[in-house]
């Protein structure tokens, strides 16, 4: 039976509902009492014209309606009540779509459920778009398929056009920085300065703006001209990047900013409701670098317990609810790190400076003071807002230098002994830490990369994460308590499935260690039997990818990778919109008041700002990419030592000695066929060289070239380990 037939029928029959109510029972009549679908009296007549067309089962048709319907009402597209269900209006669903190389859609829903987009029913829709789709029926893996019925906003507002080929009256080109099917744009010659026009040849890079209203044809889209991608004394790289994740550094001078220059009486409104702490002894601990303080800690030794405040920016009091400032900093959702610049949620005169925790100045923070043990146990917590005063500005250098003197009597260094002892009673509880390190590029005066280097962790690194771990957990626990609307930081288990993956990644390298179960004692104890060596950092990796990805939801799931039965977001209001969520809700709550938001409005949020959350990852991991290709062209060195680390039908995946970067060696290296032959998740089989190559196996290669529009190095293999399986460890 054509059941994708009879779900489109239906959805038809639902769209003409529109904002009308109806029950099921009135959409099983319809289609099961359907001439079309139903089977036909055997003691008609025409008969004989139903014998080679099956109809339709009765049952299986109301099977089919009740598993449409429900989905439906997962995504709110039918509202049930106690008799019948309204139908929304319009029916229509919308979100951020994300086309994949083959050029198929893909949209995420605040249900945590996904929808697929043929490739042919995009509608001239690209990655980023926000686009309105019409569901078509539940398609594979049990999800809905829909249809772009209208693309509502694009995703970015410039776009890179490489010219293929121009002619008297048009410029033809290639879109660049885009996924899915190539897609070209067309320059006509009425809409730009004939100077400019004389002046395109072919290969020069346009930067281009869709025009609005043009729909394009066959994947061509009419384009305005901007200027050449030359044309500019900024940094080609990251413009780049700015345009492919449409980041605008600049806050829109329509937002009004006319704040006080000044925190004081006379200037906050709620300034007799807050705790007065300015005599409180305050210090913030953060990046040399660093222009927005989030947080400050304050510590008191009380003998037989432990006082511990942990001081965050109250961004809630100058970015009102509702607010343009409000709605801008909800649409950008977190700030962007892009190599040495930032692309900021908050203007600078909030992020570097009124909401700053800077050091001799009066602020305004949200504090979480806890009561602890000496042993790293938390048996209280209270929250209120306050006035701080920070009496000083550490880095995080200056921090370790102090710690590491291990005077008793130095107060940072008391600190650290009770974060030392939180950390070890995690560890315990069920933490998993994989102690990855991080990648950091070095600059010289004109902001040219000088160096890549791997960042060290520092025990002061470790002290500030866990006082914010402590408050984040706290605030969360708190509110899950009181049963109020929140956003969650929701880290799920590891799917159980994984596990015989990196059981048998522990067994090809000798190891007789297996993991049982995803609980944390199991992990770990694979985590301590690998030593840190290049077979250590690859199952780390393996472990990292077998993790779910935290997000941002509406239901207290926990953290499963921290072991926290409660976690949110609370200590970085200044750069991430989460946070300035829950302070909202933590306020309200203690105000007693009426709840900040609804469950659904939670689940939206949370959506985009999980998807923001990716998008700004994306553009990080971009542009350092591309700025270590550029460390590593100036080097001009040509030979390298590496291991595999990932394996693809086409392409294998090497990570280099050169500070963790990664290149790629085309299958050609290992055989003259269409794809290397694939033996499992960890090798494949060279009929080049007659051998199997696994994951982590070392090899020398040479450089290729380096391919900045892909992004990615390409190398050519010299040498490689003769070993065929390592030697089993005791």
């Amino acid at each position: 039976m054509d059941t994708y037939k009879i779900q489109r029928k239906i959805i038809e029959y639902l769209d003409q509902k529109a904002g009308k109510d109806i029950t099921r029972q009135e959409i099983k009549k319809k289609f099961t009492e359907s001439s079309e679908f139903k089977r036909p009296d055997p003691k008609s007549k025409k008969v004989k014209s139903f014998k080679r067309k099956e109809k339709v089962p009765r049952k299986e048709i109301e099977f089919l309606i009740d598993q449409l319907c429900n989905l439906l009402e997962v995504e709110g597209l039918l509202i049930p009540n106690k008799k019948y269900s309204t139908v929304a209006n319009p029916f229509r669903l919308t979100g951020r779509i994300s086309i994949s190389r083959r050029g198929d859609g893909f949209i995420s829903l605040p249900s945590k459920n996904e929808i697929f987009v043929p490739g042919p029913l995009t509608n001239t829709a690209i990655t980023g778009d926000k686009v309105e789709v019409i569901p078509l029926g539940v398609g594979k893996k049990d999800r809905l398929e829909a249809e772009v019925t209208k693309v509502l906003k694009r995703g970015r507002i410039l776009y890179r056009m490489k010219v293929k080929e121009k002619t008297n009256k048009f410029v033809f080109g290639n879109f660049l920085d885009m996924l899915g099917e190539a897609k070209e744009g067309v320059l006509h010659v009425k809409s730009i300065l004939k100077d400019s026009f004389d002046a395109i040849n072919v290969d020069d890079v346009l930067i281009v703006k869709l025009k609005e209203g043009a729909e394009p044809q066959d994947y061509l889209y009419d384009v305005s001209f901007i200027r050449f991608e030359s044309d500019t004394k900024e940094d080609a790289d990251l413009q780049r990047i700015l345009m492919k994740y449409n980041y605008d550094p600049v806050h829109p001078d329509f937002i009004p900013l006319d704040f006080p220059e000044e925190v004081s009486e006379k200037t906050v409104s709620d300034w007799n409701r807050r705790t007065d702490l300015r005599d409180l002894y305050a210090v913030t601990i953060d990046g040399i670098t660093a222009k927005d303080f989030d947080d400050a800690i304050s510590f008191v030794d009380e003998g037989n317990k432990l006082r511990v405040w942990i001081h965050i920016a109250d961004v809630s009091y100058y970015v009102e609810k509702g607010s343009a400032l409000d709605k801008e900093a909800y649409e950008r959702a977190t700030s962007v790190y892009l190599a040495n610049r930032v692309v900021p949620m908050l203007p600078p005169i909030l992020s570097e400076d009124l909401c700053s925790l800077v050091a001799n100045t009066n602020r305004l923070a949200f504090t979480v003071e806890m009561e602890a043990s000496k042993t790293g146990e938390i048996y209280n917590a209270k929250f209120y807002k306050s006035i701080i005063k920070v009496k000083k500005r550490y880095t995080y250098e200056m921090a370790e230098e102090e710690i590491k003197a291990q005077d008793p009597n130095n107060w940072m260094y008391q600190v650290s002994l009770f974060t030392d002892a939180l950390r070890k009673h995690r560890m315990k509880t069920g933490r998993i830490d994989l102690n990855l390190r991080e990648t950091t590029i070095t600059w010289n005066e004109r902001k040219e990369p000088i160096g890549i280097e791997n960042r060290e962790r520092l025990t002061s690194h470790i002290l500030i994460e866990e006082l914010m771990l402590s408050a984040n957990l706290k605030v969360d626990e708190f509110l899950r308590k009181k049963k109020v609307p929140t956003l969650h930081r929701i880290h799920e288990p590891m799917d159980e499935e994984k596990l015989e993956t990196l059981n048998h990644f522990l067994q090809l390298n000798g190891y007789n260690v297996q993991i049982h179960d995803t609980s944390y004692p199991e992990i770990m104890k694979a985590v301590k039997e690998i030593k840190d060596n290049s077979v250590g950092k690859i199952f780390n990796y393996l472990l990292l990818r077998s993790f779910m990805q935290a997000y941002y939801g509406a239901d207290p799931l926990g953290h499963w990778g921290l072991g926290f039965k409660d976690y949110c977001h609370f200590t970085s209001p200044i750069r991430r919109y989460p946070d300035l969520i829950v302070h909202r809700v933590l306020d309200a709550t203690l105000l007693e008041g009426e709840k900040e938001y609804s469950d659904n409005e939670i689940a939206v949020i949370g959506l985009h700002c999980s998807e923001e959350e990716r998008r700004a990852a994306d553009a990080e991991r971009d542009i350092v990419k591309i700025k270590s290709f550029r460390y590593l062209e100036s080097t001009g060195i040509k030979e390298f030592k590496g291991f595999i680390v990932g394996i693809r039908p086409s392409q294998i995946f090497v990570e280099l000695d050169i500070s963790n970067l990664e290149g790629v060696l085309e299958k050609s290296e290992f055989t003259d066929e269409f794809e290397v032959v694939i033996k499992n998740d960890f090798s494949f089989y060279s009929k080049k060289y007659s051998k199997i190559f696994f994951i982590g196996d070392p090899v020398t290669v040479s450089l290729d070239r380096i391919d900045f529009e892909e992004i990615k190095v390409f190398l050519k293999l010299k040498d490689f380990k003769k070993e065929e399986i390592p030697l089993k460890k005791k």
